[in-house]
């Protein structure tokens, strides 16, 4: 039995590239979490299948299930903003409709961010690519405040479906989550972070993670006509961090345009270990 912690809300969005039996694996990893949240919000980015629209009324019986539908689809971004607005708990964690959230996941973090003076959590991730069952790598990230500080300027230093936040806190921040596609998250660890906000990455598995395409979609040209937004993100920041963040973007944009084989290799041999 668990202690009493403060409530908290799941977070996610389905779209029309949502496939149902990942969202059914995402949201019976929600099911069994030791800490169960207090509400489900998923916001409904314009058009969904039947399949989705089914797994959702049959989960809404399983649970505390919030649907926030938009007309339209906006992205990502947009649609977390929407939903972050309609959240009521203090503390918020993300997840992805295609990931699995390890039983522990929620527990772990509220109580985390209950005593201590974080305001964003992340963990190191298990990948996979399709069977939950047969895992692959660990992502490695950095840990403390001043290791993630470091390092965000070189690299994304938060694993987005393991994120819990204050929801206060994020909200300051100009409402949140922008339309910044691939990267929003990005943008808002970066805003977080040079606004004053305090991040932390617990050392533990707590999400395993489905990479079956999303190696492949973050490289090549198309990859680094989005990054460019961070280079305005940094200048939003401080025109010294945006001039030394160019020649980085230089940088990551050799990496991805490498061949998927040599590209694979760089990423696996920092930033990740084989399990």
């Amino acid at each position: 039995m668990k202690e009493s912690l403060t409530s908290y809300d799941f977070l996610g969005s389905v779209y029309k590239g949502t496939i149902s039996f990942e969202l059914k694996e995402a949201l019976n990893s929600i099911i069994s979490q030791t800490l169960f949240p207090k509400n489900v919000f998923i916001v409904i980015d314009g058009y969904i299948n039947n399949d989705v629209e089914n797994c959702l009324k049959e989960f809404k019986k399983k649970l505390p299930l919030k649907l926030i539908k938009l007309k339209n689809n906006v992205g990502l971004g947009l649609a977390l903003r929407e939903g972050l607005q309609k959240c009521t708990s203090k503390i918020i964690l993300r997840f992805d409709t295609d990931d699995i959230n390890l039983k522990n996941r929620a527990y772990i973090q509220v109580k985390e961010l209950v005593n201590s003076d974080a305001d964003i959590i992340g963990s190191q991730v298990y990948e996979f690519i399709n069977d939950p069952d047969q895992l692959i790598t660990t992502k490695l990230m950095p840990l403390n405040h001043k290791q993630i500080k470091r390092q965000i300027i070189f690299r994304n230093p938060i694993n987005h479906p393991t994120v819990a936040f204050r929801r206060d806190s994020i909200l300051n921040l100009n409402g949140g989550y922008r339309n910044c596609p691939l990267y929003e998250d990005y943008d808002l660890w970066i805003r977080a972070m040079f606004n004053g906000l305090k991040f932390k990455n617990i050392p533990k598995n707590l999400v395993a993670m489905r990479i079956k395409t999303q190696r492949s979609r973050r490289r090549g040209l198309s990859l680094i006509k989005k990054e460019i937004i961070l280079i305005f993100t940094f200048f939003e920041i401080s025109f010294l961090l945006g001039i030394i963040f160019i020649p980085i973007f230089l940088i990551r944009s050799m990496i991805a345009i490498l061949p998927q084989n040599i590209f694979n290799f760089f990423v696996c041999r920092l930033f990740r270990k084989k399990l």
